[in-house]
């Protein structure tokens, strides 16, 4: 598959956003496209103050550690949308950190009309192998199990032999990221949450399988 380059990926966001985001989104793409590596950090800059880019405690990369399933044990609450890099030498290209945080803002703006705002969606883990999702009114049950830094999930509810959603897991203090290669945010929401299939996230899920070493999905804080 052809990859998309920076300049195509950022002209492919602004249009996910409202006029004025773009008016906004345009000025920064003639800083990154017109200056290069060398403008990267201020581009960066002005993303966050303008577009208002979410904090990523985990800087926005993967998990590479081991996980242990003890640590996941006990409930968690949707905090913010994540998008992280498998490398730090991808994440440092020039507009690494530009695009996770347009696309975070962006995904998130769309996760909301699906019912992942901050604090409303909760998620448990056992301990052991059962984990719970609540969306709103809806419960999910399903089977999870821990390898290294990779989660895997099955809906209870699905046939026995679907495949389980795979998605990498890190885990910091009192807050965990949980993110899919991007051809897979879908189907964690369809095998996973049962929800059908988003236009809006099926645009992003492609838009982000355009750049190479990028992921998306969720950050959750242990609940108090």
């Amino acid at each position: 598959m052809k990859k998309l380059n920076l300049k195509t990926v950022l002209v492919c966001l602004s249009l996910l956003f409202t006029v004025n985001a773009q008016a906004q989104l345009g000025n920064l793409l003639k800083n990154v496209l017109g200056s290069g590596t060398a403008n990267s950090e201020q581009a960066e800059t002005t993303t966050e103050n303008k577009v208002g880019g979410l904090v990523s405690l985990f800087q926005n990369l993967i998990g590479k550690d081991k996980v242990d399933n003890s640590s996941l044990k006990g409930e968690w609450i949707y905090e913010s949308p994540a998008v992280a890099f498998e490398s730090s030498n991808l994440l440092n290209k020039a507009g690494g950190k530009f695009i996770a945080n347009t696309l975070e803002n962006t995904l998130q703006k769309y996760l909301e009309k699906i019912g992942f705002t901050e604090g409303k969606v909760e998620m448990s883990f056992d301990g052991d192998s059962t984990f719970q999702m609540k969306i709103g009114t809806q419960t999910i049950e399903g089977i999870y199990s821990v390898n290294e830094n990779e989660l895997s999930m099955k809906r209870k509810a699905i046939l026995l032999n679907a495949r389980p959603v795979t998605a990498n897991v890190a885990v910091k203090t009192d807050n965990i990221q949980i993110t899919f290669k991007a051809d897979k945010l879908l189907e964690f929401f369809t095998n996973i949450s049962s929800m059908t299939s988003n236009g809006t996230l099926n645009l992003v899920s492609k838009l982000a399988s355009g750049y190479d070493g990028m992921q998306l999905g969720f950050q959750f804080k242990r609940k108090e």
